[in-house]
């Protein structure tokens, strides 16, 4: 089983990773890239969803919405949030690279560092070569995520963090692998409590992702520092990478 794919562990940092703050984050980043493409879009398609942050904010802008997530307890989140809302969205339970969407779309969109969770490098470029088959012809590629320049620059060996309900976690990052990978072990102590997990996934930096979009078909690529166009530079804290067909 793939770390992203162990439901006990969503269940347990949910609050950390998906509080109402991020909730209304997202609704403002939905805008964002919605500019940062510049040009109408009717339908959207987002690749590892989670509990639908943004699905939600498109689906307030009246966007035909599509998320596809291998956590069914993250799904179930998403689905309960869009009743709730009396919001419209298609939710589809699967592997990236198993999903087959039976029509193309007019945004792609990868959020919240969710690329390179494939063990295989192949199967992160496979994801991305999928994204450019799905598309419309004039379709766009949206992906947020934390890029290599920004893990090698602001890494820490150890991180807390210390919530409002009390919650306290516990983060050590590593570079492995001629930083190429980056790992993270969370300690979350609740109530007495202390709760391990480990990930690790592949991160790029913007060169790199911008040769395996090219890669994929895409003609042109942008990269900025935030989903508001700000510079990639080491002062940034996101790498995005917008890509057109």
């Amino acid at each position: 089983m793939s770390w992203f794919d162990n439901s006990t562990m969503w269940e347990v940092f949910y609050d950390c990773m998906f509080d109402s703050e991020s909730f209304d984050l997202a609704s403002k980043q939905c805008q964002q890239i919605l500019d940062l493409v510049n040009k109408p879009v009717h339908s959207v398609l987002d690749l590892a969803c989670g509990p639908g942050r943004h699905l939600l904010g498109f689906a307030q802008l009246d966007l035909k919405v599509t998320g596809v997530d291998l956590s069914g307890f993250l799904l179930n989140q998403a689905a309960n949030l869009i009743d709730y809302q009396h919001l419209s969205a298609n939710l589809i339970h699967s592997d990236l690279l198993a999903y087959q969407p039976k029509q193309k779309f007019d945004l792609i969109t990868n959020l919240f560092t969710s690329f390179g969770y494939y063990a295989k490098p192949a199967d992160n470029q496979q994801v991305l070569n999928n994204a450019f088959h799905w598309l419309h012809d004039s379709g766009t590629l949206v992906i947020d995520t934390f890029g290599k320049e920004q893990a090698a620059h602001a890494i820490e060996p150890v991180h807390c963090t210390e919530y409002d309900n009390g919650d306290i976690r516990f983060e050590r990052p590593l570079l492995t692998d001629n930083m190429s990978v980056y790992s993270n072990e969370w300690i979350l102590v609740r109530n007495n409590q202390a709760f391990r997990w480990e990930y690790q996934h592949f991160v790029y930096s913007a060169h790199e992702l911008t040769t395996m979009l090219k890669q994929a078909g895409f003609k042109q690529v942008e990269i900025y520092g935030s989903l508001d166009k700000q510079d990639y530079d080491l002062s940034a804290e996101r790498l995005v990478a917008v890509a057109r067909k």
